[in-house]
């Protein structure tokens, strides 16, 4: 297995001082990945986590539905590449064009399409719920418990949980990598994600929720923000998003009634209400 860090002497400047010293540098490897003995394409990502990524990405981009569509996977370190062979789902060929991922999640990455994943989304009709001190646990243990970003500031982290318990977690140098790698991981072990929830490190774009739809989860935690177009997509699928999630402090963004909050909060949401007619009279002299 290849290391995920290396050791490179770097300079240092901190004030008016200069230090050289060695520092912990996270990996960045390519794999290439067939399916079917055709080349699919090339992702740039972290060494660890390769066979979950490999079917988060087939899983994500249409070309395997479930567990039961793979029959082989081989992973060839050597020559960074990953050979797949699986039952082939109708109009595959033709899905994307061979092609190169970075990690930086820019215009390399052939985009989805909104019209071609139309087909894999879902409105979430779930009826989970979940306590505010859940959902801020979900968030916080990912900075309690992310080892590699500790060590480099290198990685992205993410996993999931149901009913107060983390089921696994991932980590990768790629945003995208992190969401295919939990799928990946749970297409392997066919777990069921409807009940679950996401919780994620970065920025949620668009791209990030259909991700999140596409393995049929009604509820994501991030502890950075979303775009305006996340949050109108969430509202469409009825997906629950949060964001700045930190410490004891979070936002919530869609569909807000699967996060129950304390008595109190409610209590204070209420009475605000009440109270908003009475300040806006005084506000204009009218009491």
């Amino acid at each position: 297995m290849i290391a995920e860090t290396v050791s490179r002497t770097v300079i240092k400047i901190i004030g008016t001082e200069k230090q050289i010293t060695e520092d912990v540098i996270v990996r960045e490897v390519p794999i290439t990945i067939y399916f079917n003995k055709e080349e699919i394409v090339t992702i740039l990502c972290s060494p660890d986590q390769i066979r979950e990524l490999t079917v988060g990405f087939l899983v994500s981009e249409g070309f395997i539905k479930e567990r039961d569509d793979l029959y082989t996977i081989g992973h060839h370190c050597e020559e960074n590449v990953i050979r797949v062979e699986g039952r082939a789902r109708q109009g595959q060929r033709g899905i994307l064009s061979r092609r190169v991922i970075s990690s930086c999640c820019g215009k390399s990455r052939a985009s989805f399409n909104f019209e071609n994943d139309g087909s894999l989304l879902k409105v979430q009709d779930s009826k989970v719920r979940i306590t505010l001190d859940e959902a801020l646990y979900y968030a916080n243990y990912l900075d309690q418990n992310s080892a590699i970003f500790k060590e480099t500031g290198g990685t992205h982290n993410g996993g999931v949980g149901c009913s107060g318990r983390v089921s696994f977690t991932c980590h990768d140098i790629g945003r995208h990598n992190v969401l295919d790698k939990i799928m990946g991981r749970a297409v392997l072990q066919k777990l069921d994600l409807s009940d679950h929830v996401l919780f994620f490190s970065g920025r949620v774009s668009s791209e990030i929720l259909i991700k999140v739809a596409k393995m049929n989860i009604p509820i994501l935690v991030a502890r950075s923000a979303p775009t305006d177009m996340t949050i109108a997509l969430a509202e469409d699928l009825n997906i629950t998003v949060v964001g700045f999630a930190r410490g004891n402090r979070l936002n919530l963004y869609s569909c807000s009634e699967r996060i129950r909050l304390p008595p109190l909060l409610c209590r204070d949401q209420r009475k605000a209400a009440a109270d908003e007619p009475l300040e806006r009279m005084r506000m204009y002299g009218s009491v």
